[in-house]
This record gives structure tokens, C-alpha cells and sequence, in this order.
């Protein structure tokens, strides 16, 4: 009977696959015509643009009778390249984050998008660095598992990569974590290939960037106030923001009525600290930094001999060895610095 059944294996093995695609593609339709969504327009280009996006789980997750508050997403990789992104807390930045990302990620899978109209250009990558962990096993507090996961962002951009950043720097000092989200930045938004970033943030002190850098552009999340109660209209609106609203959120969360009230004396008398506005002065004369210097643009023979050799080296087949052999190879192609030393007259 094994026998006979083992005869069959390949075609029943086949027929699964072709059964399983077909029961994926039949889900994104089913799921597209219920949930309104959209065909989107996948091309080369580097742009993206994303009209009325919408969450396609948290509007599924909604009182009956309340819709999804939909946002306007574009990125490009010259004029809107970073969007610096602040708000209230709760106000909705996150979910703009993974909103965007998932939007990406279906189209690219073959599904339809939740969005009125989408044109996505290709992406390779969709780097992330939302939320907070540790790893205490290893000694890895919060903010160094951020800041490795940052470096690997960093150190790993293309120009089709998309970078989700929420909060960067939160899990140490007020100067430390501003210095280092500012740097964060302004390095995105100056090395060579200009990734699309959404950077959500509490330090609104990063709206300073807009005025200093092109392709940095400010968006907030709009609120409403009334008589001292904070509507959250969940809706993006260019401009920064200068309020997180942390205390109306913490009244929320339940927190007694007179720690809230005794919250809300300190953070008047900080806000009149001078300190603070002449840190925010000092932030406005920062010069704009240039970090990459590409060796590769100079017209020199010897440098652009040694690029095209770089572009044939696939890493992926190297033995180690190989590796060792190739950058000598590499290393005798480097044109020399070292000054020629003056011959002693005897």
C-alpha cells in the first residue's frame, strides 16, 4: 500500500501547492471586496504615495458605527525623504507606522491595499524600530537593544529602503536621547542613499531639522481641546507639535487625581525654566552636518578601478580565505598616501 501511495507523492505534492496559492490569492479577493480595498500600482519608481490608508486590523477592531480615521502617506527619496512625526500619546503615530508598512508589505505580496488609491515604488527592506524590549538574559538593557537595532538600520540602508522609527532615544537621558534622535536624522536625511523614514517622536525639539535640512518635512497628529479635556482627532497635518499631552493621558490611565494635579504644577514651572528655552535656541544655531564623503566620485583612475572591482566581488560565495585573498587584492589596488621621504645628502 506505501508503495502504491509513494508512486503518487509528486503529483499530490503539486496539487497542494497549486491549491494553497489558489486559496491565498481567493483570500485577498474576499478580503478586498469586504474590507473596500484597493488595487495598488506597483512600479521602479522610488515614490511612495498612499491616499486615505487605513489600519486593516484596528478598523476591523472598532465599536459598530465608528470608521477608521484614514491618513495620506507620501515619500519620496529628494523632496519629502524623512517625515518627523510627533503628537499626543495614544494620538495614532504608531499605528501610522505599521499602517504604512503593512500597506507596503501586502501590495507587494500580491494583495489589495487598505487605501483609496496607492502607488508604491518597489521596496527591499522594511526596517523597523517600534516598541520597547529587553533582553536580560544577555545583560541588554532597553535602550542598548534599541540602539543595536538602530546600528543595524543604520548600517544597512539602500535607496529602496523603508526605516519606521518610533520614539528613538527615550530610554536614557533628555539630552542624551534628544542629541542622539537628532543625529539619527540628520544622518538618514544626509548619507548617500536618502532611505524614505517616518520618525515618530516626542522630542519636538527635531522640528528644528525642517528649517535646516532639505527633505525633512514636519507633520503632527491634530487634538482638539475642550474645557481642559483633549479630543483626539487621529488625523496628520503638516507642521510640528509642541505638546505630548502625557498628563491628560496619565488622568486617563487612572492615575490619582492628585499626583496628576501635582504632575501639572511641575510641568508649568519647567516650561517658564529659561533653561529649556535656551537649550531650544542652542538647537536652532546647530549647523547642519554632512556625513558622507563618497571617494568614489573623484575622478581618479585608480579609485574608480578599485570600485568596479568591489561591484564584481559576490559576498555570498567567498570562503573565508577567498575573503583574506581578495582584500589584499583589493588593498594593493588603494593608491598610496604615504609621502615619498627626502634622500640624505651624505
Amino acid at each position: 500500500m506505501l508503495n502504491f501511495c509513494a508512486e503518487y507523492i509528486s503529483p499530490v505534492q503539486q496539487n497542494a501547492n497549486v491549491l494553497a496559492q489558489l486559496d491565498c490569492i481567493s483570500n485577498f479577493a474576499v478580503i478586498a471586496k469586504e474590507s473596500n480595498y484597493t488595487r495598488p500600482e506597483v512600479s521602479e519608481n522610488l515614490d511612495i504615495t498612499l491616499n486615505e490608508l487605513r489600519h486593516p486590523v484596528i478598523e476591523k477592531q472598532l465599536p459598530i458605527g465608528e470608521e477608521y480615521v484614514p491618513n495620506d502617506i507620501f515619500l519620496d527619496n529628494e523632496k519629502q525623504q524623512v517625515i518627523i512625526l510627533t503628537g499626543p500619546n495614544m494620538s495614532g503615530k504608531s499605528a501610522l507606522l505599521r499602517q504604512t508598512a503593512l500597506a507596503i508589505l501586502l501590495a507587494q505580496m500580491g494583495s489589495f491595499v487598505p487605501a483609496k488609491d496607492a502607488k508604491i515604488g518597489l521596496i527591499d527592506k522594511i526596517f523597523t524600530r517600534v516598541g520597547a524590549s529587553d533582553n536580560i538574559s544577555s545583560g541588554e538593557s532597553t535602550f542598548m537593544v534599541e540602539m543595536l537595532e538602530t546600528a543595524s538600520i543604520l548600517n544597512n540602508v539602500s535607496a529602496r529602503s523603508l526605516i519606521l522609527l518610533d520614539e528613538i532615544g527615550r530610554g536614557t537621558s533628555t539630552y542624551d536621547g534628544v542629541s542622539l534622535a537628532w543625529a539619527i536624522a540628520e544622518y538618514l536625511n544626509n548619507t548617500v542613499e536618502k532611505p524614505k523614514t517616518i520618525f515618530a517622536t516626542h522630542y519636538h525639539e527635531l522640528n528644528e531639522l525642517e528649517k535646516k535640512a532639505e527633505g525633512v518635512i514636519n507633520y503632527h497628529v491634530t487634538v482638539k481641546e475642550i474645557d481642559q479635556q483633549v479630543i483626539f482627532l487621529r488625523k496628520i497635518k503638516q507642521g510640528g507639535s509642541e505638546s505630548s499631552f502625557g498628563i491628560h493621558v496619565a488622568k486617563m490611565a487612572g492615575i490619582p487625581t492628585t499626583v496628576v494635579q501635582r504632575a501639572d504644577e511641575i510641568l508649568g514651572r519647567l516650561e517658564q525654566d529659561r533653561a529649556m528655552i535656551s537649550g531650544r535656541e542652542t538647537l536652532k544655531n546647530i549647523p547642519q552636518k554632512t556625513y558622507q564623503v563618497n571617494m568614489f566620485q573623484a575622478e581618479n583612475p585608480e579609485l574608480l578601478k578599485l570600485n568596479e572591482a568591489l561591484e564584481k566581488i559576490d559576498l555570498n560565495v567567498l570562503t573565508p580565505i577567498e575573503a583574506m585573498m581578495k582584500l589584499k587584492e583589493l588593498k594593493e589596488l588603494v593608491p598610496s598616501t604615504e609621502t615619498p621621504k627626502k634622500s640624505k645628502k651624505k
